[in-house]
């Protein structure tokens, strides 16, 4: 009589052990092992590492097509934000420039600080915020065919360590993986609670 009650109460122990097992071994088998293990003739290798050129590709893939475009980097480069940084940029090392090579001679720092000379400078840098957009444009255009986000997000991936991965994803989801384990325990558990109901229906039915 013991004997069945401690067998009645070690059940969902035993199942729960199981539950949680299973489901950590499952989320430890996404990664490990890194490379091909073969164990009495079957070959074992994590999911991600077996899948890692293919994930790769289609994580290029859906960056190129939902995420990030040519588009998306010739507006951003085109943009009136972009264009007062370059011209700020090219006034600042003109005017060093400028000063640099004029600043020494006589009557240079007059000349620099003339209006001839300023309204020269106000009509380049005018010039420039005009034409920056479209060379711009123009410099893209001729560049993208040479960018390939796909190729670059797919060869970043591929190459990427697969033990440094595994730290990312542990370090962003693991209170979730670590709740897909908990939960595999407690389904052992009533899957144990389940059985040990079932044996007591059949003894009082037989």
């Amino acid at each position: 009589m013991e004997i069945r009650y401690f067998t009645y109460a070690i059940m969902p122990v035993v199942a729960a052990a199981i539950g949680w097992l299973t489901n950590y071994l499952a989320v430890k088998m996404l990664f490990r092992p890194y490379k091909p293990v073969r164990v009495l003739g079957f070959t074992f290798v994590g999911v991600i590492p077996r899948r890692q050129a293919d994930l790769a590709d289609r994580i290029g893939q859906t960056v190129e097509e939902e995420l990030i475009s040519h588009e998306d980097v010739q507006k951003v480069i085109t943009s009136p934000e972009v264009t007062e940084e370059i011209v700020a940029m090219i006034e600042e090392h003109v005017d060093n420039f400028l000063r640099g090579t004029f600043g020494r001679l006589p009557l240079g720092s007059t000349f620099l600080s003339g209006d001839i000379a300023q309204t020269v400078k106000a009509g380049h840098i005018e010039y420039l915020r005009r034409a920056i957009p479209e060379l711009m444009d123009s410099a893209m255009t001729r560049v993208e065919a040479k960018i390939d986000f796909r190729e670059i997000v797919r060869k970043k991936i591929e190459q990427f360590d697969l033990h440094r991965l595994e730290e990312i994803v542990y370090q962003i989801a693991s209170h979730e993986l670590r709740a897909i384990e908990v939960f595999g325990g407690i389904v052992g558990f009533i899957v144990g609670l389940a059985q040990v109901g079932l044996l007591v229906l059949s003894e009082n039915m037989f």
